[in-house]
């Protein structure tokens, strides 16, 4: 499956060409088909182009560069893809038709919501299992239900027994069994907490009881004997604070701030007062306004929550523009979504912030 992404002023689209008899783009075109993409038809030079709307959307393989998926966000993944099948036997659509590779799979991070294109002439058969791979390459470890469950996915679309119609029954299996385990598990603890309280009882001695009593009859004179709690004096309080202040002052020796040294790390240096220089230590680094998604946080209205990337390559750096909203530019220049080789002394914008690559 060929696409391209294009953009339109301030719209960005994901282009495809569309060879089939056009009965399902029209279904597509005429209804108002909830979680799917918006398309529109262009004939082009005698050829039907598919164009779809992706602005202020972010594709699944980049949105999770940073992060790992968590169970609720997998839940979230496959309840989305049984709606969307739903939608097509509303629509008379072929639910063949709902792209599922990580690339296509598309997210508003202003509400995360999962965005589907659906694309007529789709035939790729190795689709679930390049979603299956992705997911259990990028799933939550720390969370049981949900490794079992992506295995669960991958093992079946390694065998080729699953489709997008079932995907969503993996999910339910794995909360029933859940439900039935933790339900399980509970009445277990209940029935041995009460099991082992009666054979307490059952077991406890005349001695024990009345060494309870005797133990409770202390307690209650200790607590007779008890003097009133004194009022806590806050002058003191203060007093003591400044001495203990005037201490640390007087201390010889304080924290000392050690420092390593920079090596070949690069930076870049801010063009806004507001905005503070930023390091690049690591790569593939991801620049934007969503803190949990982001190594580099630009608090600017200009700025998507995921708007750009920058990775490494051989001692290269490359800025790629992550289907942000104002765009991402090099010394002026707007750059696409592909990879744009970066220098040191390069004017890199992101929105209306301004660096200097160093």
């Amino acid at each position: 499956m060929k696409a391209e992404c294009v953009r339109d002023l301030n719209r960005k689209y994901l282009v495809m060409t569309d060879d089939s008899d056009g009965y399902q783009t029209e279904m597509l075109l005429r209804n108002k088909a909830e979680g799917f993409i918006p398309v529109k038809k262009i004939d082009w030079d005698n050829e039907i182009r598919l164009y779809y709307d992706i602005t202020g959307k972010q594709s699944l393989d980049k949105g999770f560069v940073k992060r790992k998926i968590s169970y609720q966000e997998l839940s979230e993944l496959l309840y989305s893809i049984s709606c969307q099948v739903k939608e097509c036997k509303r629509l008379f659509l072929d639910v063949s038709g709902i792209v599922l590779s990580p690339e296509y799979i598309y997210m508003d991070l202003s509400n995360d919501r999962f965005y589907w294109i659906f694309y007529p002439c789709n035939k790729d058969s190795h689709e679930i299992m390049d979603l299956a791979e992705y997911l259990l390459e990028h799933i939550d470890n720390s969370n049981h239900a949900a490794v079992r469950t992506v295995y669960e996915l991958y093992r079946r679309a390694k065998e080729g027994s699953i489709d997008a119609e079932n995907l969503y029954e993996i999910l339910k299996a794995e909360k029933e069994e859940e439900e039935t385990v933790s339900q399980e598990v509970s009445d277990s603890i209940q029935n041995s907490k009460k099991a082992v309280i009666k054979e307490k009882e059952m077991h406890k001695s005349k001695i024990e009881k009345a060494i309870d009593r005797l133990f409770d009859s202390l307690k209650s004179k200790l607590a007779e004997r008890k003097p009133p709690e004194k009022e806590f004096e806050y002058e003191n309080f203060d007093n003591e604070l400044r001495e203990e202040d005037d201490i640390v002052a007087d201390t010889e020796f304080g924290t000392v701030l050690i420092t390593l040294p920079e090596g070949n790390s690069r930076k870049l240096i801010s063009r806004d007062n507001s905005i503070p220089d930023a390091k690049l230590d690591f790569f593939p680094c991801v620049l934007g306004s969503r803190q949990d998604c982001v190594d580099i946080l630009l608090n600017d209205r200009s700025v998507s929550r995921m708007h750009a990337q920058i990775d490494e390559a051989q001692g290269r750096l490359y800025l790629y523009d992550l289907n942000s909203t104002n765009g991402t530019f090099v010394n002026g220049q707007r750059i696409k979504s592909e990879e744009y080789e970066i220098k040191e002394g390069d004017e890199i914008q992101i929105g209306n912030v301004r660096f200097v690559l160093a």
